[in-house]
């Protein structure tokens, strides 16, 4: 606001100088004066022109002369008339006195004309006073007396004194005796007195004409003097004009500048006030914005720092589920092949479901969380579509045939070839497709249509997986890309899930480079199109057989690493039923290496606190250890070579079955002898959950001891970093026991842990230490019981 403001004032100051400064340029009329007076030299320069053609016209007496005369009068009018648009001023106009000045010069054309003529008929004066002269000589030599001859001084006589001379010398000439030869002096005197007359009547015209000349010449003169006084006005008053005119402009000038300045320190004033109080709102908004920046700052680090521990909650949450998942999923599978009824087996499949949701939920999540950081890589290896597609669709056989839908597959014979892409990824999206579309179909079909194209060079296979489902309305076909996001939010029927499966699938196919397209109808269903660019392989792809348990002779021995001590035991039961010998360490450190040669593999878990997963590979590379190594994890891992390349011989995920164990350890042998894990009554802990996963009470006999053995020892160090304010020992600890206690539903316990498991760096040691003491009343109270129910039922119960 403040530069529009300062632009806003120095726009209008600018346009007011500028009119000021137009009105100062418009005040100098020197240039026009200059041009008036210019003229005027020069009317003066052709005025003295013209009066010497006019006299060289009146002394040659020549009709070209007097015409040039005229002509130059006629640009002198010219001159004139181009004078007299200027000739109105503030002073008066001057117009009246160029037209006086026109008007002279026609008049004086005209006398110079009329005093020509006269001129050229004032020629024959002198030949008439010759013969006047020689009638005169005439009449003296014939003894006549003339006026001249009587008196000498005739002509500057009086004309009454001239006229009685003329009669006294007619008088005397009258007695004039006649002539020696005897003419008639009468008849002489007759021709003599008529010519006389005659030319003496010329004479009196000329001199007439003299008289004219003269009096032509004189209004000539005047003619003159009255052009010379006007221009002389003229020349005056243009004279007083330019005088006047630049006082006038002097003072208009200096007004001008007056009120120029005015504007100018007027403006410059207000520009100052207006930036000192704008200085003043833009450094108090200087420093709100350093106040806020600050806030967003640290809100921006808070975000972050939310975001990360958004992200390591997930990671953690989802590695921590994996282990009970995994025993929950092994040992589901272990009951369920026992031999259960239908009541028993009904209850498995529900364990299951949920499991199989839970883990679900944890891989999505965790999907999500890496899509939106970025930290998932594609993978490109060989496959065949038609398998994938075919491997997929066994998934969905139960809930085919729970809710009566068939699933359709139509796939063209080209997509038999191997092709290049992220099976994995594709499987993926082609699972939360398809059960989606299972999810809101009630009746009817989904149908599987794979095909492919080539499109300006490149080849893409395109999947539209169809459903006679509710349809998505047009309003919410963009909306449920969104993650946790449901079309059917405002239906009747919640559907269960959390809203990213759809979004997992788009930003994956995103990620492969394709495109994932949506068409759907209330009521009639919906059709998702999955387009992915693939490459054809010439390499051959060998199917994977489903593994199949093979009894064997052999007793295959493996080394187990895992510092959790329950995931431990539930390995080496696993083990057990199926022949295998486990033997499980929580150290890597505590195993003797001069002995590893005799294990036929070892199994590692990835993050421990003493020794990680690369540590045991480094030192199990070290001792020349040839056997498979099998990494085991709870992360996610999206790119398996960097894990190959390192050393190990395969990757198990958590949580795993016991077939996909044994199918890494290619040995199996299942047993039989299995006793019954009795119930507990106790209502401190429940073996419920953690008996599922074991085959035997001996089984669980053990799991108990060690658990029982732990926990206290687990205890002690509680104890002891609670001594030494080692909250982060306390956090990681509580988090590392925290499973078991829950496995065994130990609720009183799990609450405390779970305190402990959150206990800030800044609590208070009183605090901390009550709830250590709470705990160990409990841990103590669940010893007994323990210890009561298993001395109930001896190892070798029937």
């Amino acid at each position: 606001m403040s530069y529009a403001v300062l632009g806003i004032l120095a726009a209008l100051a600018g346009f007011f100088i500028y009119n000021e400064f137009k009105s100062y340029a418009s005040f100098q009329k020197s240039e026009e004066s200059n041009q008036k007076l210019l003229k005027t030299n020069r009317l003066l320069t052709q005025l003295y022109d013209a009066e010497n053609l006019s006299k060289l016209a009146l002394q040659t007496k020549r009709p070209e002369d007097l015409q040039s005369y005229a002509e130059k009068v006629d640009s002198i009018t010219q001159l004139i008339d181009s004078l007299k648009p200027k000739g109105q001023t503030d002073f008066g106009n001057q117009n009246a006195q160029l037209d006086s000045i026109q008007e002279l010069l026609k008049q004086k054309v005209f006398n110079n004309a009329e005093l020509r003529n006269l001129k050229v008929q004032n020629e024959n004066r002198a030949s008439l006073d010759s013969v006047l002269k020689a009638f005169h000589d005439m009449e003296v030599d014939m003894g006549r007396i003339t006026p001249e001859t009587f008196a000498p001084n005739f002509e500057q006589l009086s004309p009454r004194t001239k006229q009685s001379i003329r009669e006294y010398v007619a008088l005397l000439n009258k007695n004039i005796p006649d002539s020696e030869k005897g003419s008639d002096a009468n008849n002489i005197d007759s021709i003599l007195e008529v010519s006389k007359s005659i030319l003496n009547k010329a004479k009196v015209e000329t001199a007439t004409t003299e008289r004219n000349m003269l009096q032509k010449e004189l209004e000539i003169y005047r003619t003159d003097l009255e052009l010379s006084q006007k221009m002389r006005d003229i020349l005056s008053y243009l004279e007083r004009e330019m005088a006047q005119n630049a006082y006038l402009d002097r003072l208009k000038q200096e007004q001008t500048l007056k009120k120029s300045s005015r504007l100018a320190a007027g403006a410059v004033v207000l520009g100052l006030i207006t930036v000192i109080f704008f200085t003043l709102l833009i450094t108090r908004d200087f420093w709100k914005v350093q106040q806020f920046r600050e806030q967003l700052e640290r809100a921006k680090t808070a975000v972050e720092s939310l975001l990360r521990s958004r992200e390591q909650l997930i990671s953690t949450v989802s590695h921590d589920l994996r282990t009970p998942l995994n025993t929950i999923n092994g040992y589901s599978d272990l009951i369920e092949q026992s031999g259960l009824n239908n009541k028993q087996t009904n209850y498995i499949k529900k364990i299951k479901s949920s499991s199989e949701y839970v883990e679900n939920l944890v891989n999505d999540l965790l999907d999500y969380s890496k899509l939106e950081a970025g930290k998932i890589l594609v993978d490109k290896v060989p496959f065949v579509l038609s398998h994938l597609l075919e491997e997929t669709a066994v998934d969905f056989e139960e809930i085919q045939s729970r809710k009566g839908i068939s699933l359709q597959l139509h796939i063209a014979e080209v997509l038999e070839k191997p092709i290049v892409s992220d099976p994995f990824r594709i499987r993926q999206i082609l699972t939360n497709i398809i059960g989606n579309a299972f999810k809101f179909t009630d009746e009817g079909y989904v149908k599987v249509l794979a095909t492919s194209e080539e499109r300006n060079g490149v080849a893409w296979a395109n999947i539209q997986v169809t459903d006679t489902g509710m349809g998505i309305p047009k309003e919410k076909q963009e909306t449920i890309f969104q993650e946790f996001t449901q079309a059917g939010e405002s239906t009747k029927k919640k559907q269960m899930g959390y809203g990213l499966g759809l979004t997992i699938a788009q930003k994956l196919t995103q990620l492969l480079g394709g495109k994932l397209r949506l068409e759907s109808d209330v009521n009639k269903g919906s059709t998702f199109t999955i387009q992915i660019p693939v490459e054809f392989s010439e390499l051959e792809v060998i199917p994977t057989k489903p593994y199949k348990a093979n009894p064997t002779t052999n007793n295959p021995l493996i080394l187990v690493i895992d510092d959790d001590e329950n995931m431990l035991g539930l390995v080496s039961e696993m083990c057990r039923n199926h022949g295998i010998t486990a033997h499980t360490f929580s150290n890597f450190e505590k195993v003797d290496k001069s002995n590893l040669h005799q294990f036929d593999a070892a199994l590692t878990d990835m993050e421990m606190p003493r020794m990680d997963g690369w540590s045991v590979l480094e030192s199990l590379k070290a001792t020349h250890f040839q056997n498979p190594i099998i990494l085991m994890t709870g992360k996610q891992i999206t790119d398996k070579s960097v894990y190959l390349n390192a050393g190990f011989s395969s990757i198990l995920q958590k949580p795993f079955s016991a077939n996909a164990l044994l199918e890494l350890l290619s040995q199996t042998n299942v047993t039989d002898n299995r006793n019954p894990i009795p119930h507990s009554t106790s209502s401190l802990f429940s073996i419920d959950n953690i008996s599922s996963f074991l085959d035997d009470f001996e089984s669980l006999h053990d799991v108990l001891k060690v658990f029982i053995v732990n926990s206290e020892k687990n205890l002690d160090i509680l104890f002891s970093a609670v001594g030494d304010y080692n909250y982060s020992e306390i956090r990681t600890m509580s988090h590392k026991v925290l499973p078991m206690f829950r496995q065994l539903e130990v609720q009183k316990a799990i609450v405390l842990l779970e305190d402990l498991e959150t206990v800030p760096d800044d609590a208070e040691g009183k605090k901390v230490f009550e709830i250590l003491t709470k705990l160990k009343v409990v841990v103590a109270d669940l010893r007994r019981e323990i210890e009561t129910y298993l001395s109930k039922h001896p190892i070798d119960i029937d």
